[in-house]
């Protein structure tokens, strides 16, 4: 079955264009053109990945990001005319996977949506390599095969580099990752290479394993250097 990608974008033309283009490389799209029909399509029947407009009527697109993530797993790539460092690292402070700015392009778009996709496939146990072993470090769970990460009895719901980045440093506790090779891990969810946005995703993953901002114990910083999971 084809994977359902909705396109959130108030552009007319520009939303055939994407749905037309994501069409005949084999996705099955579905448009809509403003934020709260965007939320509606979402949990009425989810797709498999959002591309998100910022710039939308109505529902703000940083407020549909922050619905989505809060919520679900679903992975979103964002797509807006604002490409300064700070309206990027905004973007991902609401979590969402990966950012482009426009114009947009089609080819690109499409490259990163299928490594996001392929990451999220790997991880629902849709790969063909052997069963992954869950991972336990302390009260903290994560399950490869599932994609399912829990604390305690708690389960957490985590965007896809979001998920990339915990197993990583969840992996080998205690041993301490720069932000280079966080980078690397998440394989085509942050396809730029940028760096600063490894800091936004830590923070939002501390928020949902309930890690304390100013005293985290369980994902801690290593000053000029990156982080490490506490092996506890």
């Amino acid at each position: 079955m084809a994977e359902r990608v909705l396109i959130v974008e108030d552009e007319p033309e520009l939303n055939a264009m994407i749905r037309d283009f994501l069409a005949s490389h084999g996705y099955s799209p579905v448009c809509v053109h403003d934020g709260a029909a965007a939320v509606r399509s979402v949990f009425e029947d989810p797709p498999d990945i959002v591309v998100l407009d910022l710039n939308l009527p109505g529902l703000a697109g940083l407020d549909v990001a922050l619905t989505i993530t809060s919520q679900t797993s679903i992975p979103i790539i964002v797509t807006t005319a604002r490409g300064e460092e700070d309206d990027r690292l905004t973007g991902f402070l609401s979590g969402v996977d990966d950012y482009l700015v426009k114009p947009v392009s089609l080819p690109e778009l499409a490259l990163r949506i299928a490594a996001i996709l392929r990451r999220t496939r790997a991880g629902a146990g849709h790969s063909t390599a052997g069963p992954s072993e869950p991972i336990r470090v302390g009260d903290l769970r994560i399950d490869p095969e599932r994609r399912e990460v829990y604390v305690g009895e708690r389960r957490v719901e985590l965007t896809s580099a979001q998920f990339s980045l915990l197993r990583r440093l969840a992996a080998s506790p205690g041993r301490v990752f720069s932000r280079a090779e966080l980078l690397d891990a998440m394989q085509g969810d942050a396809v730029e290479g940028y760096e600063r946005t490894i800091d936004v995703h830590i923070k939002n993953i501390r928020k949902r394993i309930g890690d304390s901002a100013r005293r985290p114990t369980r994902i801690v910083t290593v000053r000029g250097v990156g982080y490490r999971v506490e092996d506890r």
